[in-house]
């Protein structure tokens, strides 16, 4: 009604019939029809807001675009919004071999207007996802997040080559609806055929070009999805700048079907980048090639390749071990997976690096035996065992096997001195898969080896890794002088990528093993000062593997110290590290250390949980080492909530690992105290603290004899033995030199007091029963005990 309305105060039907009648110049009556058509638009403006959208402006005529041009420039003032799209590409490639008549309209409303455009294909990606996570949702569906990224990767979210592609996967099977009619992904799945009317566009486009350009694109579609302009040039014998003025000009500007990415330096080399506009034009000149093309064309990119990064390939290793792979060249090929295997592990990128190693050993497969290529697998399989480290864990099946099969190369090669690393791997896997003894006697027979060959890396190296060997098996003052030397050998400038040679850095954690040993033997302060080092150091490297081991170091020695607080951030910390690193052997570790700071500060039954999770996690990845010191931890927390059984469980569990000693007298300890919880144990209880007194005596470990001492002294206390427990405490207390700011410390000398006090108060009664009259020996009270500032000799 409102467009009658407006159309019969115009008179616009009856003034277009007048005119169809009367003939007229043709350029008077094209200048009345856009007056008429002006006005019409502008009273029903004024009615209601309009949008005018015009699709495909490519193909307008003449006539039309100057009313277009005529409306831009009349309804300036009017509520009026007019939209147009048209495809760039075909207006720059102008009509009838001259300008197309879309672009002096565009850039006449621009100088009026400013910037009027809109590029489509300059949209964000984050919204070309969102139309292709739209369109996907459609419709009920259960396609998930690597289907949608691979589906956004192949189309960048053109809506043409989008709603084409995921119909075509339709119809021919490759998405299909399941049991509740939601789509699925068929396992038949094939990214790599083009819908026939997505083929057809891109046909229709890339036939345009002249024979040169089209085998110039050829050309860069071998190098990929981004290609480098110069590479392009020396395959094809072309002058390099006169390839990047025909990238950036013809096939950039006018056709639109590649982009330049600008000038990138490679290490010493400044090249010029470019990448395809859609990835489906790269694929479409792809798969157009036959098999003795791509196999010459892969040959010729690679050894343009090479020749271009001579010296500084491992920035291009993964393209080369891919263009080489496809030209029939193996054995280079799996040389290059080994370089961007290293590369990658480098980036702590180390799934990638796994990739790449894994996929080097398949091309050697069908190579013949000789020494070429059992050195290459040498290369291989050790790098894969370093990585496996952080992948999967020290003592997993993987890392075991690589670093196996290394030392059998290596025993053909007559063990060069690559040996050095693999012996290394191997001990760490002995070492953490609970073969203590075996570890400790391959470590001294390496640590001769490495210091006849004079490697200080590796020499660094073995003294952490002898001195974590031994200080499981409570030899304290051997395993404090590994770390010591190893921290002395150390030279930060000097071995900044031992950590990528070793797995982690050894200085590091020397340092934070240190603090634990430090605190063994009691010195609570100096092991505070040698974890904060461990962790500054770790900062400065900002190496993932090596940081995230270092907040795990640095949280079991709070745990230690019993600062509860600061044990449950420093695990929180090491298992973001860990998250974002993918290091399951760690995440398992923090769970432990977190679950145990969440037990003693209240939140018991969610700390057992975490500690019975990450029990289960560590030792997944084929872990024993450290596994009764967490299953001890276990029991402490069942002690908390007075579950005896299953604490005693717990430690029962523990104590089947002989060759790791270091925690026993926590372990006697422990199962005392759970002892306790019934009534009728103290007997029993007695004798495992004082067993425990005595391992930790023989172990020199003053802390753990403290912890001991204190748990006997209650005992005593609670018999009626007040004095013998002061005494036996006293002992030990008096030993202490640093630290009586620490928990352990304070918890003795307040139960020391308790235990002065009864003791006097028991001397009292017991002289008052024997009689005024029976003479004995008064012996002068003990002085109260004082406080003795940090430093002070016992």
């Amino acid at each position: 009604a409102l467009g009658k309305a407006v159309f019969t105060k115009v008179g616009w039907m009856d003034k277009l019939e007048l005119l169809a009648k009367k003939p007229a110049a043709p350029a008077a009556e094209q200048s009345r029809i856009f007056e008429q058509y002006t006005a019409f638009l502008q009273s029903l403006s004024a009615e209601v807001p309009l949008i005018l959208f015009l699709d495909d402006l490519q193909w307008a005529d003449n006539a039309s675009l100057n009313l277009l041009f005529h409306l831009g420039r009349r309804i300036e003032n009017s509520p009026i919004l007019i939209l147009g799209a048209y495809r760039p590409d075909d207006v720059a490639l102008g009509r009838n071999g001259e300008r197309h008549p879309l672009e002096p309209v565009v850039h006449e409303l621009t100088r009026y207007y400013g910037d009027v455009t809109v590029d489509l294909d300059a949209i964000p990606k984050r919204v070309n996802r969102q139309f292709v996570d739209a369109l996907l949702d459609s419709e009920p569906n259960d396609l998930r997040e690597g289907f949608r990224t691979a589906l956004f990767h192949q189309t960048g979210g053109h809506a043409l080559f989008t709603v084409e592609l995921i119909r075509d996967m339709q119809e021919r099977g490759d998405l299909v609806r399941d049991g509740d009619g939601r789509w699925v992904e068929s396992p038949s799945l094939d990214w790599l055929v083009l819908p026939a009317r997505v083929e057809g566009v891109i046909a229709e486009r890339i036939d345009r070009l002249d024979e040169a350009p089209k085998e110039m694109l050829t050309v860069a579609s071998v190098e990929g999805e981004e290609f480098i302009a110069e590479v392009v040039a020396r395959v094809q014998a072309m002058a390099e700048l006169e390839t990047i003025r025909q990238l950036s000009g013809e096939l950039d500007k006018q056709y639109r079907l590649v982009r330049a990415q600008g000038l990138v330096r490679f290490g010493d080399l400044q090249l010029s980048l470019y990448r395809f506009r859609h990835n489906l034009f790269q694929q479409y000149l792809y798969g157009n090639l036959d098999e003795a093309e791509r196999t010459v064309l892969h040959r010729d990119v690679g050894q343009v390749l090479e020749t271009l990064f001579a010296g500084q390939t491992e920035e291009v290793a993964a393209q080369l071990a891919r263009h080489f792979e496809e030209a029939g060249m193996p054995a280079k090929a799996a040389a290059y997976q080994l370089q961007a295997g290293n590369r990658a592990y480098r980036l702590s990128a180390h799934r990638e690096a796994v990739a790449h190693l894994k996929r080097g050993l398949e091309l050697l497969a069908d190579l013949p035996q000789g020494p070429e290529r059992i050195q290459l697998e040498l290369g291989l399989q050790t790098s894969l065992g370093t990585c496996g480290i952080a992948t999967h864990g020290y003592a997993s099946p993987e890392v075991e096997q690589a670093y196996a099969r290394a030392r059998e190369l290596c025993s053909i090669l007559g063990d060069p001195p690559e040996v050095i690393p693999v012996l290394f791997g191997l001990c760490l896997y002995y070492m953490v898969h609970g073969n203590i003894e075996k570890a400790r006697a391959e470590g001294e027979r390496l640590l001769s080896l490495v210091q006849q060959v004079g490697d200080v890396g590796y020499l660094v190296g073995c003294h952490f890794q002898l001195g974590a060997t031994i200080l499981y098996q409570a030899d304290l003052a051997r395993s404090r002088w590994h770390f010591e030397q190893a921290v002395t050998l150390y030279d930060q400038s000097r071995d900044r990528d031992l950590a990528y040679q070793q797995g982690h850095d050894p200085a590091v954690v020397s340092l934070l093993y240190l603090s634990w040993v430090l605190w063994f033997q009691g010195y609570p302060e100096q092991a505070t000062a040698k974890m904060e080092s461990g962790l500054r150091l770790a900062e400065a490297l900002s190496h993932p593997h090596t940081s995230t081991l270092a907040a795990f170091f640095a949280s079991t020695f709070h745990q230690l110290m019993r600062q509860w607080p600061q044990c449950q951030a420093e695990a929180e910390r090491a298992l973001g590290l860990a998250g974002r690193g993918q290091f399951p052997f760690w995440q398992a570790g923090c769970t432990m250390l977190h679950g145990s700071a969440l037990a003693q500060q209240g939140r018991v039954e969610e700390g057992i949980a975490a500690l019975q999770e990450g029990l289960a996690g560590w030792e997944a990845t084929g872990t024993q080492l450290a596994l009764p010191y967490f299953r001890a931890r276990l029991a402490e927390a069942c002690l908390i909530t007075r579950e005896r059984e299953q604490g005693l469980e717990a430690l029962n569990q523990s104590f089947f690992h002989t060759e790791e000693v270091w925690w026993y007298a926590e372990q006697y300890r422990l199962r005392a105290e759970l002892f306790l919880l019934a009534p009728g144990h103290d007997a029993e209880a007695e004798a495992l603290l004082r067993q425990a007194l005595a391992v930790a005596r023989s172990q020199k470990s003053k802390s753990l004899e403290l912890r001991a001492a204190m748990s006997l002294a209650r005992l005593l206390r609670k018999q009626g033995r007040a004095a013998e427990g002061r005494d036996l405490l006293a002992e030990c207390y008096a030993w202490f030199t640093e630290g009586f700011e620490t928990r352990d410390l304070q918890e003795a000398r307040e139960l020391l007091e308790v235990l002065q006090r009864d003791a006097e108060g028991s001397a009292t009664r017991d002289d008052q029963s024997r009689g005024a009259s029976e003479a004995f020996l008064v012996r002068p009270p003990r002085a109260p005990l004082q406080s003795r500032p940090s430093g002070a000799k016992g």
